[in-house]
């Protein structure tokens, strides 16, 4: 694609950004009745420097010997990412539209990926029929990295649904695929539900089945994912209204993960053990004025200190 095919692009995207934006804006404030705004939602990422950039601020330039100075600051170093979303209350239009009854437009940017642009557009729209009971959901977006749009579309009754994935940029339309039925058991003591989902990927050529069975106090639940590159097995578990635990075997290698999920009053914390690799820790707290999120992962291999060495991660979410 040439430079001027670029800047058409450009132009023709720019106009629809504004509105959408200078929709989010009029509407949470002309129309908050019937729509609100949530966020912005800012999430910037701190981390310890890298050892090898440990150094004074000046470093030498390799072709005259000079010194050149760092900037104090750089947002590479934070990766800030801002999510802005509006959404109904109620019905968007009742009076034309009676069966629309949920609108959410959300904005996101992410600076690794567009620096100058927002890195996507997406909206959720749910009607519902009551003559026939069924629910149906579209949620189209775009992508401006990728330039390549995608439109999610799911019909359900209940539990039951199928959905289908239609994008642009690629040899198909149809990307996937999938469908779920849910069979309750309320005269069986022991098991509650069998819930099955299969799932036909034609963009990867693959299919998969995911087999879910509940026992009748929902308290343990046994999942089996016959994906096509790594089949599953986990026992879901709740210990009580605070803990739950899942160990996991795949049934390609035999390989063992364990999950540990601790709820707290203000946040969670997420543990995942893999004995031939690390131990992974994710901690959330969070406040009135957003959350903090923290990433840890300690390996269990390697002869040295630094391969045995723990990365950890901080990232804080301001809400305005």
């Amino acid at each position: 694609m040439t430079m001027l095919q670029h800047c058409t692009t450009y132009k023709r995207l720019l106009p629809v950004v504004l509105q959408v934006m200078v929709f989010m804006l009029t509407s949470s404030i002309s129309s908050a009745s019937r729509f609100v705004s949530n966020g912005p939602f800012l999430t910037i990422t701190l981390k310890d420097s890298d050892p090898a950039s440990t150094n004074n601020a000046l470093v030498s330039s390799p072709n005259d010997g000079a010194e050149i100075t760092k900037p104090w600051f750089n947002l590479e170093n934070i990766r800030p990412n801002v999510l802005w979303s509006v959404q109904s209350q109620g019905k968007p239009l009742p009076n034309w539209i009676p069966s629309w009854h949920f609108l959410r437009t959300t904005v996101g940017y992410q600076y690794e990926s567009m620096k100058r642009l927002p890195s996507f557009v997406e909206a959720d729209l749910k009607f519902s029929s009551e003559s026939i009971g069924i629910d149906l959901e579209i949620q189209p977006s775009y992508e401006f990295d990728s330039k390549r749009s995608v439109l999610l579309v799911q019909a359900s009754r209940g539990v039951a649904h199928l959905m289908g994935k239609f994008a642009t940029k690629k040899d198909r339309w149809l990307q996937l695929v999938r469908g779920c039925y849910q069979l309750n058991l309320p005269s069986n003591p022991t098991l509650g539900a069998v819930r099955i989902t299969p799932t036909l990927d034609l963009a990867r050529g693959q299919a998969s089945c995911l087999l879910e069975a509940t026992t009748g106090s929902e308290r343990t639940k046994a999942v089996l994912n016959l994906e096509y590159d790594n089949p599953t097995l986990t026992v879901v578990h709740s210990l009580d209204d605070r803990n739950t635990i899942a160990p996991e075997i795949s049934l390609y290698n035999a390989r063992i993960l364990y999950h540990w999920n601790i709820a707290l009053d203000s946040g969670s914390i997420k543990t995942k053990v893999d004995p031939t690799s690390a131990v992974q820790v994710t901690w959330t707290d969070r406040s009135l004025t957003g959350k903090w999120v923290t990433d840890f992962r300690l390996p269990l291999t390697g002869t040295t200190l630094s391969a045995l060495a723990a990365d950890v991660r901080v990232r804080r979410q301001f809400s305005f």
